[in-house]
């Protein structure tokens, strides 16, 4: 992401094949494991660290992917969801 800032995190998220296809040619970190599921989608563990240009790659892939650790994350992306669904009502 450029800036290496933050404390580093152990993501874990659930991309849909399309927003997620490309984590095979550029992974995330060294330690990144991207599981295919038969469903299409893509399970993506990696270490990373907690920066502001991380919360803003995951919110530019909108419903492409979710967030299902670490859970402050997680609310945190949820929280700016719930402003922009507002925002957009």
């Amino acid at each position: 992401f450029g800036v290496i800032a933050g404390e580093p995190l152990r993501l874990r998220a659930v991309f849909t094949r399309a927003a997620g296809e490309h984590l095979y040619e550029t992974p995330l970190s060294t330690d990144q494991e991207l599981t295919a599921h038969g469903d299409g989608h893509l399970l993506l563990t990696a270490t990373v660290p907690h920066t502001r240009s991380l919360v803003w790659w995951l919110l530019g892939f909108g419903d492409g992917v979710v967030v299902e650790e670490p859970a402050g994350l997680r609310q945190e992306l949820a929280q700016t969801a719930a402003k922009m669904a507002q925002a957009y009502a």
